[in-house]
C-alpha cells in the first residue's frame, strides 16, 4: 500500500524557480554543441578549465545561471571571443532578451 501524503508533500516542498531562458540556451548549445558522450564531465572540465562539477550543472534540463568569469574560460580555451560565442547563441535560438520560465524545484 502506498502512501498518498508523502506524494502529495513531495509535491508541495517543492518551490517556484525563475529560469530565465538564456541560461538554459547557454548551456544546452555548450552540451549539444561542444560536449559529447563519450567525453568524461572530468575531461571535458580538464581541457575548458573548468571543474567537472561545474560541467554537471551546464548538463541540467534547465541549465545554471553560469557565471561570466566560466563562460569566458571556456571560451578562452574554445579560442574564441565571449562576442563571437553569443553571436552564435543568437544563430542558433533567436534573438536574446530577459524572458523565463518558472518551474518548480
Amino acid at each position: 500500500m502506498t502512501n498518498d501524503n508523502s506524494q502529495s508533500n513531495k509535491s508541495k516542498d517543492k518551490k517556484p524557480v525563475k529560469v530565465f531562458l538564456i541560461d538554459r540556451y547557454v548551456c544546452n548549445f555548450i552540451c549539444e554543441k561542444w560536449m559529447s558522450d563519450d567525453v568524461s564531465n572530468r575531461s571535458f572540465g580538464k581541457s575548458h578549465g573548468i571543474h567537472e562539477g561545474i560541467v554537471r550543472k551546464i548538463k541540467e534540463v534547465d541549465g545554471y545561471k553560469i557565471p561570466v568569469s566560466t563562460l569566458t574560460t571556456i571560451c578562452f580555451y574554445k579560442g574564441m571571443k565571449l562576442s563571437e560565442f553569443f553571436k552564435l547563441i543568437e544563430e542558433t535560438y533567436g534573438e536574446l532578451n530577459d524572458n523565463f520560465e518558472t518551474v518548480f524545484k
